[in-house]
């Protein structure tokens, strides 16, 4: 199925307000072509009425067309009101849409996604492609519709006076709105593709050099990094550029044809006018008409060029959500109960495209309420655990259960309701410090955040700052020093109060005395059927724990009982 096929299918629920929509662009169309139409027969007959006398304005029933002309005015002004509403809402909902539906099929991929490409290229995508997909109606299929459904009317109606005027618009309209569009789309085809080749590169580095300004600059590497984005706008504008020499050359040759087409019709009706075949009114009547249906195919040009965009971001869009997940959906998810206890029996796991085993022939058991630090060298597969229990890579061997239930039957939504996480790249989000203990747990009470940030010893520092939970702390935490923002995601999970925790490197940044008071708070704060598994390097953490298991070589290995 092609890329605008399937567009055409997302579009599938809307199909009857679209459908609306597109009788409310014709009937404002055709009601401009009829305003006209009628304006030249009316102007002209009154004219020959005027100059007749009194017998010649007896000949023409001038009542009915000046109420005609009324009509179709009125229609224009309110059908192009209403079709602006109802065409607007649609592409609106279409974009949501489309990107409801994109975002359903990216989500599972996007550990595997982000660790093969960067987050702007998957963010251009989300945003930008989407866009451009839910467009396609509006500004594509819309006009192209509208316009053969007006030239079709508009030629019959000219047919009903003379053939031979319809014959000669019909020709200018083929060339028109046909042959020309299709011409200014093939040669502005390669321009619109290296247009969003260079877009997409272009947004991917400004993400890129947004998010680590700061490492850019200390690598001495900021001036090469705005150069280069400079190359590629530059790079854009030629092709712009190149692409509006194409759509004015295609709209001047469509005026010369309009005009040419017109005057055609007119001296078609002229002869026929010379053989008693029309009255004298008639030919200004079908040279305004003639040149009226020509209105509908101002918009074709760019809707051609714009096709190709669309084309290009729909293929994209497709081929990434088409991508299967690491970790195919379980067809009946099922739910883990209590005791949550975690058996890993013979584990495997291999990343994609990775040469080595970063679990092989795993055992770990992990009963709940336990308190357990997971320590190795760096690379020995302690975080591959989170990997695994979130089912965002699938393992390739043994077995594993987690609440009696087999993980592979567990999807990571699921899971999440079960676990938290603090992890080593944790994220906080742009706004207050409310705004992220909220994400965290929509219901918390006030009191329930400032009882969370007290066990993150956290507390201090939000009743010192002025604006209190209210404080703003930027971008990804930007305002707040590493190991306060580490203190936050600390209280995020505190304040959800799952039945496991899962802390990596939890006291990272801290000093010895907060890191202390931490852990103090953080072990007495939690219910005691809490399972803590911490993932870390720090002795003095894992002396905190029940337990300490070793990773190295791709296995679990029991150290012993902490002291």
């Amino acid at each position: 199925m092609s890329a605008l096929a399937r567009i055409i299918g997302l579009m599938r629920p809307l199909r009857w307000q679209m459908a609306l929509g597109l009788a409310l662009s014709v009937a404002a169309s055709l009601a401009n072509f009829g305003l006209l139409f009628l304006s030249g027969w009316l102007l002209a007959a009154a004219a020959v009425a005027g100059l007749g006398g009194i017998a010649a304005r007896n000949a023409f029933n001038l009542f009915l067309p000046a109420v005609g002309v009324r009509f179709f005015a009125t229609m224009r002004i309110l059908a192009r009101y209403l079709e602006r509403l109802v065409t607007h809402d649609a592409t609106l909902r279409l974009i949501g849409r489309v990107r409801a539906w994109s975002f359903e099929r990216l989500a599972p991929q996007a550990p595997a996604i982000l660790a093969r490409q960067r987050s702007g290229d998957m963010l251009f995508r989300f945003v930008a492609d989407t866009d451009r997909m839910g467009q396609f109606y509006l500004e594509v299929l819309l006009p192209i519709c509208s316009a053969a459904i007006c030239c079709v009317v508009s030629v019959a109606v000219v047919g009903a006076f003379s053939r031979s005027a319809a014959l000669v618009l019909a020709v200018g309209l083929v060339a028109c709105g046909g042959v020309l569009p299709g011409v200014a789309g093939a040669l502005s085809a390669r321009a619109m593709r290296r247009i969003s080749q260079q877009h997409d590169a272009m947004h991917a580095d400004l993400t890129e050099m947004l998010q680590g300004m700061g490492e850019f600059m200390f690598l001495g590497a900021g001036q090469a990094m705005q150069a280069r984005i400079a190359e590629r706008e530059a790079d854009i504008r030629t092709e712009r550029r190149r692409v509006a020499l194409i759509e004015g050359g295609v709209r001047s040759a469509m005026t010369v044809i309009t005009m040419t087409s017109a005057l055609g019709v007119l001296a078609v009706a002229d002869m026929a006018y010379g053989t008693g075949a029309l009255s004298a009114a008639c030919l200004p009547m079908l040279a305004l008409g003639g040149l009226a249906a020509f209105d509908v195919l101002i918009p074709l040009p760019a809707a051609w060029q714009l096709l190709g965009q669309v084309h290009v971001a729909a293929g994209r869009v497709f081929a990434q959500c088409d991508t299967l997940p690491c970790v195919p959906a379980p067809a009946r998810p099922r739910c883990p109960e209590a005791p949550f206890d975690l058996s890993l029996s013979g584990i495997g796991l291999r990343y994609p495209g990775a040469d080595h085993w970063a679990l092989r022939h795993a055992d770990l058991s992990v009963g709940q309420g336990e308190h357990v630090a997971v320590v190795g060298p760096s690379g020995a597969g302690k975080s591959t655990l989170v990997n695994l229990l979130f089912r965002f890579y699938d393992y390739q061997e043994g077995t594993a259960r987690f609440g009696g239930v087999d993980l592979k039957d567990v999807d990571a939504n699921i899971m999440a309701r079960h676990i938290g996480v603090v992890a080593q790249d944790f994220h906080l989000f742009q706004g207050s410090i409310r705004r992220n203990l909220g994400i965290a747990c929509p219901s918390a009470t006030e009191e329930a955040m400032w009882h969370a940030l007290r066990v993150a010893q956290l507390h201090a520092f939000v009743q010192a700052e002025p604006d209190g939970l209210d404080t703003l702390i930027g971008e990804g935490g930007v305002r707040l020093s590493g190991g306060q923002a580490r203190r936050l995601a600390i209280a995020q999970v505190v304040l959800r109060a799952p039945p496991w925790v899962i802390l990596d490197e939890p006291t990272e940044g801290l000093d010895a005395g907060t890191e202390r008071d931490l852990m103090v708070a953080l072990m007495q704060a939690l219910p005691s059927r809490t399972t803590i598994v911490c993932i870390t390097h720090n002795p003095a953490v894992a002396a905190r724990m029940d337990r300490v298991v070793r990773v190295e070589g791709g296995r679990f290995h029991e150290a012993g009982r902490a002291p």
